[in-house]
């Protein structure tokens, strides 16, 4: 304590002792500046608005990053695929990282310019370069019953025997023996409804694999064409 402040402690212990002597209060001894409401007020709103300004932050980043733009897929077709990047189902990994597969899924209502809920499971590899496979019904035709039952939508249902691989699925063709389209569909129950019909086709140097819902088996036709449109050699 400086020479200053000692001497101004002095006189006021001095009045303090004068005044106790008089019979008059002591005046109040000041320690140190008086704290200013409005700083307090001040740093009261500082501290709010630094915590809120927090919170603002760390949700920012914790929100989903926006979804990132089309992918270009350019190995497996002779002109490069323009796609989504929502439907890849590994949207992390790079389009060329697996150059000889990509896993989609795709909105039906894309896939058809439609209203249609649900989702198409594809999984696209290069056609292995062999003769033309056989067709569906002559692949299935030792395992399939008798009974065929056309359905209004182009497809003829045919069933297959018990004790096959296949049990307790039906075989749908479409003109004739399948050729262009045939999905092999659970008859029951599904752990997956929406992967419950397995179809496998051909389109230009790809193989493809479908999933989908039994529900989706009368769009089968604006179906394929909405996968050649998509997977064809034409822009």
């Amino acid at each position: 304590m400086g020479p200053a402040l000692s001497a101004a402690a002095a006189r006021m212990e001095r009045d303090a002792v004068r005044s106790m002597r008089a019979g008059r209060p002591a005046p109040p001894v000041v320690t140190g500046r008086p704290i200013d409401r409005r700083l307090m007020l001040a740093a009261a709103l500082g501290l709010a608005g630094a915590l809120g300004l927090t919170g603002i932050v760390a949700a920012w980043l914790a929100r989903p990053p926006a979804p990132a733009g089309p992918v270009v897929v350019s190995a497996l077709t002779a002109r490069p695929l323009v796609l989504p990047a929502a439907w890849l189902v590994r949207p992390g990994a790079a389009a060329e990282a697996v150059p000889d597969r990509i896993d989609l899924a795709i909105p039906w209502s894309d896939l058809t310019d439609s209203r249609l809920p649900g989702l198409m499971r594809v999984t696209a590899t290069r056609a292995p370069e062999t003769e033309a496979p056989l067709s569906p019904a002559r692949r299935y035709a030792r395992f399939l019953t008798a009974e065929a039952q056309p359905l209004p939508e182009g497809l003829m249902r045919r069933r297959f025997r018990a004790g096959t691989p296949f049990e307790g699925e039906d075989l749908y063709l479409a003109q004739g023996e399948g050729s262009r389209f045939a999905a092999r569909c659970a008859t029951g129950p599904s752990p997956e409804p929406d992967a419950a019909c397995l179809s496998e086709i051909r389109i230009g140097n790809l193989a493809l694999r479908l999933r989908f819902s039994a529900e989706r088996l009368p769009s089968w036709s604006t179906g394929l064409a909405g996968l050649e449109r998509l997977f064809g050699s034409s822009p």
